[in-house]
């Protein structure tokens, strides 16, 4: 099939060549993007700040609001700094510098956190790095099975599709992190797959972050739209409202779709899991847009996956299921 072609953002629904489709994919889960209060925040941060600050962080010309930023991701994340990045895959790379000739990959892991090891690794304190979310399975990675035994380590964990959905307060996975004295964690991540913001950040101990913001990839970037962390910081009430939608269409959505044995998906999650074997042009006769494309080979087997946001309706979802009913049980 080929690529749906926008003219304008997408979000419950997509408008293509003139006619509406329910939209399942993209990864704006809270869909902050049509939520007017948080657009009007964004729009007073421009009016305060500007859409862009270019000035590097170690400037002797510099904005609070980044500091403030970091304290607030910190808090949320309960690690003791946070390290703000122009992007999620920068943060990932920043996350992994300092031990990029040492890092152990363990399954699932984003390009953004690879390191150069070949998979042994002597030094100690171990060093690993792994996603907390696989998105072509729907699994959340079980971290007490990396982080068991007395050995010192170093766990740098990707959080991009777990921060600002899991948990009660969006803390993501470090409200699972296992507590252990001999463990450092690290935490990368994305803002903008739950939290619609053009950035990224590295939560960590102090002492890290203190390194990290050595590091030329620090001191040489640019950092993210001061206007849209204007909007973060002062949206905390409306992401709340967003992630409640959210957790309550993806529970309801789950509970329509339990007794069809060709689905998979994990109750926290807003994603399911399709077979390789359907054909989205189904879904897509019925006015339905899924996520549907090869990952990471380009020219490897399709991932087809449903992708739930906040802004759709339980009439949505309901539409949906009868579709997976009709196509895999009926």
């Amino acid at each position: 099939m080929n690529n749906f072609i926008f003219n304008e953002q997408p979000g419950r629904t997509a408008i293509i060549s003139g006619k509406e489709f329910l939209f399942f994919s993209g990864y704006s889960y809270l869909g902050m993007q049509q939520v007017p209060e948080f657009i009007e925040l964004v729009k007073e941060g421009i009016d305060k700040y500007g859409w862009l600050f270019p000035s590097s962080r170690i400037s002797n010309t510099r904005l609070q609001l980044y500091n403030e930023c970091e304290t607030l991701l910190s808090t949320i994340t309960g690690m003791e700094d946070t390290v703000l990045a122009s992007s999620g895959f920068l943060a990932g790379q920043l996350a992994t510098t300092l031990w990029k000739d040492e890092l152990i990959n363990l399954y699932p892991s984003h390009p953004a956190i690879y390191g150069n090891n070949n998979g042994s690794n002597d030094h100690t304190p171990k060093k690993f790095a792994v996603d907390s979310v696989n998105m072509l399975t729907a699994d959340i990675t079980d971290l007490s099975l990396i982080s068991s035994g007395e050995n010192e380590k170093i766990i740098i964990v990707d959080d991009s599709h777990g921060i600002g959905l899991i948990g009660k307060n969006g803390e993501g996975i470090s409200g699972n992190f296992p507590k252990h004295m001999n463990i450092e964690y690290l935490l990368s991540y994305s803002l903008s797959k739950a939290w619609n913001i053009q950035g990224g950040a590295v939560s960590c101990s102090r002492k890290i972050a203190d390194d990290l913001r050595l590091l030329p990839a620090y001191t040489a970037a640019t950092a993210p739209s001061p206007a849209m962390l204007h909007a973060f910081l002062k949206g905390q009430h409306l992401y709340q409202q967003q992630r409640e939608k959210l957790q309550k269409n993806t529970s309801y959505f789950h509970s329509l779709i339990q007794h069809i044995k060709q689905v998979s998906y994990h109750p926290q999650l807003p994603v399911v899991i399709l077979p390789s074997t359907i054909n989205e042009y189904k879904l897509h006769q019925k006015n339905i847009i899924i996520s549907s494309f090869a990952y990471p080979d380009p020219a490897g087997t399709k991932h087809h996956r449903i992708v739930l946001n906040a802004l759709h309706n339980f009439q949505d979802l309901e539409y949906l299921a009868a579709c997976l009913h009709e196509i895999f049980v009926d």
